[in-house]
């Protein structure tokens, strides 16, 4: 039990990892902002089709709660979140809607809820396969912090907020990993459906557009980039036997 927990805790910090590593390197310059931007987009898109939607396809009306997770977060956008300006920059160097962070870490939050999920759920079975998922899902979170301290970033917050996300992703690991070992899986496959429509919006709907008006053959290339990250973390997990 203990060292369960310890490869959830070490896998939490993944997250905080890979937000600090872009706090550390942002210098209050857009160009390399839009570069991680980029690769958060490619990767993101790619968990949500590769990972998140053939994993929750199994339950009832799964693309339902897919499409109610994509046009849900078009509707917050919309009406529930006019505060947030859409379209207007708050600091010099912002150049995404402030509300794509919030929504970056929603989408990308609950996709963390599953990881500490799958290490519980792994170490319920036998340790060696609680191992391997561990190992699995570290290899995408030090991605899934700098995307989400990127995007956090690229709204014009502070660096303290870009790691209070990180960190907050880390949170919704360990509680994914305690509510497991105390509530089983009862309706993950929903909830995963939903979570895999918010994040293809984020990526689709708010991260995308932003590469593509600023266009060149860079950025696209980036895009393909953080598919590629995700092709390889994926490779790794299969190499592993691990599902």
């Amino acid at each position: 039990m203990l060292a369960q927990w310890t490869f959830v805790a070490v896998a939490a910090a993944a997250d905080l990892a890979g937000a600090a590593f872009v706090t550390s390197v942002h210098r209050r310059r857009r160009a390399p902002l839009r570069y991680f931007v980029a690769l958060g987009a490619g990767f993101m898109l790619a968990a949500a089709f590769v990972r998140m939607l053939p994993e929750s396809a199994h339950v009832p009306h799964a693309f339902l709660f897919v499409l109610l997770g994509y046009f849900g977060i078009h509707l917050f956008e919309h009406t529930v979140a006019p505060h947030f300006h859409f379209g207007e920059e708050i600091h010099a160097d912002a150049f995404l809607r402030p509300s794509a962070g919030y929504l970056a870490l929603l989408g990308l939050g609950v996709h963390t809820l599953f990881d500490g999920v799958a290490i519980a759920a792994g170490f319920m079975i036998g340790p060696t396969l609680g191992l391997l998922l561990f190992l699995a899902v570290v290899l995408h979170k030090l991605p899934e912090g700098f995307t989400v301290a990127s995007i956090v970033l690229a709204t014009g917050r502070s660096r303290a907020a870009a790691l209070g996300a990180g960190l907050a992703l880390g949170v919704f690991t360990v509680l994914g990993a305690l509510a497991t070992s105390l509530l089983a899986e009862r309706h993950i496959g929903h909830a995963l459906a939903l979570s895999a429509g918010v994040t293809i919006y984020v990526a689709a709907s708010d991260l995308v557009p932003e590469v593509n008006r600023e266009g060149g053959p860079a950025l696209a290339w980036t895009v393909i980039g953080g598919l590629v990250l995700f092709v390889a973390a994926d490779w790794a997990l299969s190499s592993f036997g691990a599902r």
